[in-house]
């Protein structure tokens, strides 16, 4: 503690300074680094330090494994829901169908979250085309884990249009 001198060392006494509860300079917990860690209270009190007996919990950093591993039948049953819902009575019309796809997609994915699958990244891909004489191919790529990750596809027609519905679960950790 520093003597501080000021009126009172005219007075001919010396007053001692109070030291602050939050001193850097008293405590220095971590020795290796620069780090200073100060207390109001005593760092080597119990509630500090572990408590003698108890078990030691430790947090979830990650998962390796899905609670709920992607249910291709399941998905799949709920896309054909969705797309006959949806498609049964309706005309094809270019305009009506670009909402359509966006409605239908949204609609899915919340049907298939409500599954409980809380670990995996739900994808919604849905197309609708006019019921002529021609023929599409699509074609999708990503990286994929085989164990954990997987996808469902559905498919309706009507007698103006068809529409395809691809859902894929992706894992992440």
């Amino acid at each position: 503690m520093a003597n501080v001198k000021g009126n009172n060392a005219k007075k001919g006494r010396t007053v001692q300074r109070r030291g602050s509860m939050f001193d850097g300079s008293t405590l220095m917990l971590n020795r290796t680094g620069a780090s200073v860690c100060t207390f109001s209270d005593d760092p080597t009190s119990e509630i500090f330090g572990p408590n003698k007996g108890a078990a030691v919990k430790y947090l979830n950093s990650y998962k390796m494994e899905p609670d709920k591993r992607f249910n291709v039948t399941e998905v799949q049953d709920i896309a054909k829901q969705v797309l006959t819902e949806h498609l049964e009575e309706m005309q094809y019309c270019p305009v009506n169908c670009k909402q359509q796809t966006k409605e239908i997609a949204e609609s899915i994915k919340n049907e298939v979250k409500a599954l409980g699958y809380n670990r995996h990244k739900i994808i919604v891909f849905v197309n609708i085309g006019q019921k002529k004489d021609h023929g599409v191919q699509f074609g999708s790529r990503c990286l994929w884990d085989a164990k954990r990750d997987n996808w469902a596809e559905a498919k309706f027609t009507n007698t103006t249009l068809w529409a395809t519905a691809t859902v894929y679960g992706v894992y992440y950790e």
